[in-house]
């Protein structure tokens, strides 16, 4: 879940490396937006009679129409002025810096902060949600599938072993059959009982608690990623606030125990345990889910 978590993180942070071109382009709105207001872009401060429909000819053409008013040589007070003209004339007339340009026209210029090193997006476009909604729905879709692999996998290995128990019984589902299972000269001594057609683990008390694939919950939409981390961090954060200490409960308003043993919801996908079901690994490395006997 959390590897899930963090593909989601990263995908959905992204950040912006503008090119010198880019940087280029941003300085001079900057510039134009800062003497002229918000409303100017090249097209306007350039005076094309089409505007954005100008053609790379017309461009060029009304930079030579420009020039013979505000030229240098002709004033010298238009310095400034006529390197912008040019600068924007060279932008526009170049069809793939043209291109960028109008994609950040339409779609709004990063803001300039000094004290975090130069062009940046302060605010979030509505797009950049979108994507981020669609990235965590695809990953909680995902989690949600991994989650039904493992539930089948859990299913299969439990059945696997059933069935590799009653290879052993030689009554033929008739009788009892005791086996016990070791692996390592350390590990602890399982016994193992088959009867009567069923498989069943004896437990240190001497319980005999059914053994079935059947007792393996099978995992809902509720179990994955999209409903689990939002309630992961309100455990985390606000929902702390609201819940109250342990220590604060007297003994008159602590609960009193069940008789029955609460279902247990297991972390990251894990098989949900039902009421007096067990979780026990063998000493050859397999886990099974039990039940006590009726």
């Amino acid at each position: 879940m959390f590897k899930v978590v963090a593909v989601v993180v990263l995908l959905s942070a992204l950040v912006y490396c503008f090119t010198v071109e880019e940087i280029e382009i941003f300085e001079l709105q900057r510039e134009l937006a800062k003497k002229y207001g918000d409303d100017i872009d090249f097209y306007r401060f350039l005076k094309l009679p089409k505007l954005r429909h100008s053609t790379s000819k017309d461009i060029v053409r009304n930079l030579r129409k420009l020039s013979k008013k505000y030229h240098p040589d002709k004033n010298r007070k238009y310095k400034k002025l006529y390197e912008r003209l040019n600068k924007a004339t060279e932008i526009l007339s170049n069809d793939s810096r043209r291109k960028t340009y109008d994609y950040y026209l339409k779609n709004g210029f990063p803001d300039y902060n000094f004290s975090r090193g130069g062009f940046i997006f302060d605010r979030v476009q509505p797009k950049t949600w979108v994507l981020v909604l669609f990235l965590y729905v695809v990953a909680s879709a995902i989690h949600y599938v991994l989650l039904k692999i493992q539930h089948a996998s859990n299913r299969r290995r439990i059945q696997d072993f059933i069935r590799q128990c009653k290879e052993q019984d030689d009554t033929n589902g008739l009788g009892e059959k005791r086996l016990a299972f070791k692996q390592h000269e350390a590990d602890e001594v399982k016994e193992i009982v088959v009867r009567l057609g069923d498989v069943y683990v004896v437990e240190p008390e001497g319980e005999m608690c059914l053994i079935s694939a059947d007792d393996a919950a099978a995992p809902t939409v509720l179990d994955c990623l999209f409903f689990r981390l939002p309630i992961f961090m309100w455990n985390k954060s606000l929902g702390k606030l609201f819940s109250r200490a342990p220590s604060q409960l007297s003994s008159q308003q602590r609960p009193e125990p069940s008789e029955k043993g609460p279902k247990r919801m297991a972390r990251n996908g894990e098989t949900k345990l039902k009421d007096g079901q067990k979780k026990m690994t063998l000493p050859n490395g397999k886990v099974i889910y039990s039940r006590k006997k009726d």
